[in-house]
C-alpha cells in the first residue's frame, strides 16, 4: 500500500467518525444517533464565552436526562485536559473531543458555543446558543408533545 493511498484511508476514516472519548476511544457516530435525539454541546477552553456557559452545560445535561436522550458534550479544537471538570459519565452525559472540528463543519455551526440537538436521522432539529435563552428554545425541541 502506498502512503498516499494509506493517508487517504486516514483521513477518509477521520472525516467518517471525528469523535473520540477523553481516553482516546473512536465513537461511532451513527450508533451515537441511532437512540436519538442526541443533545450535541459544542464547547472549547478558549472560546470567550466558555466559562460563563458551564450553567448552559448543566441545562443541556438536565433536559437530556428528562428526554431520556444522550448529551454529548463536544470539545472541539482542543487538549483532552480543556474537558477536565466536565460531567463525563454522568448519565446521559459523556464527553467527547473532535480535534479538528469536524462536527462543526458537518453541522454547520458557526457561533459556538453551541447546543443542537440532533435526531435519530442524524438531522439538526434545533440549534442554540451561547446566550441562556437562545440554549433554552433549542433545548424544548426535546419535550414531547
Amino acid at each position: 500500500m502506498s502512503w498516499a493511498f494509506a493517508l487517504a484511508l486516514g483521513l477518509q476514516a477521520a472525516a467518517v467518525e471525528p469523535l473520540t472519548t477523553i481516553s482516546g476511544q473512536p465513537i461511532a457516530l451513527r450508533e451515537l444517533f441511532a437512540g436519538g435525539p442526541v443533545v450535541l454541546v459544542l464547547w472549547n477552553s478558549w472560546l470567550p464565552d466558555s466559562a460563563e456557559f458551564g450553567p448552559q452545560i448543566v441545562s443541556a445535561a438536565a433536559a437530556a436526562r428528562a428526554a431520556e436522550a444522550r448529551c454529548v458534550v463536544v470539545v472541539f479544537q482542543d487538549e483532552p485536559e480543556a474537558a477536565r471538570g466536565l460531567p463525563d459519565g454522568d448519565a446521559p452525559v459523556l464527553v467527547a473531543l473532535d480535534r479538528h472540528g469536524e462536527l462543526l463543519r458537518r453541522f454547520k455551526v458557526t457561533r459556538a458555543p453551541a447546543v443542537l440537538v440532533v435526531g435519530a436521522d442524524g438531522a439538526v432539529r434545533s440549534r442554540g446558543g451561547p446566550g441562556a435563552d437562545e440554549v433554552a428554545a433549542a433545548l424544548r425541541s426535546l419535550e414531547k408533545p
